[in-house]
């Protein structure tokens, strides 16, 4: 829900409460009577307050839920890249390795038939 929703809502539980209170107030009754309207208006705003505290409850918690699940997204595919560029790395200095020993095993070689030719 997003916080102008939360406003709203606030303002609208809000309303209620003032626009009860000073119906109850106004209205040509006796104290008495008075007195218990208000007493069921303040149960019944409570009431709502409550519902509405619930229900804002509910809504975090989905909201925190799917933020929870955006990031453990994110956070796989971000060590998907960064697996896949290691191994990338990997596969990359293997083949200089083996590109290395064989130029290195051709150099020995070599090595090896001019000591022969020279002992020759």
């Amino acid at each position: 829900m997003s916080s102008n929703k939360l406003y709203f809502v606030g303002g609208l539980f809000l309303g209620t409460i003032i626009g009860g209170t000073l119906g109850v107030l106004l209205a040509p009754d006796a104290g008495e009577q008075t007195r218990k309207k208000l007493a069921e208006g303040t149960e019944e705003a409570l009431g709502n307050a409550y519902d509405q505290a619930v229900e804002y409850g509910e809504n975090l918690k989905e909201q925190f839920q799917d933020m929870q699940e955006q990031f453990t997204e994110r956070v796989n595919e971000y060590k998907n890249q960064i697996e896949s560029k290691i191994q990338e790395i990997q596969d990359e200095v293997e083949q200089d390795i083996a590109d290395l020993n064989e130029e290195l095993e051709a150099l020995e070689k070599e090595e090896a038939e001019t000591a022969d030719e020279e002992e020759a």
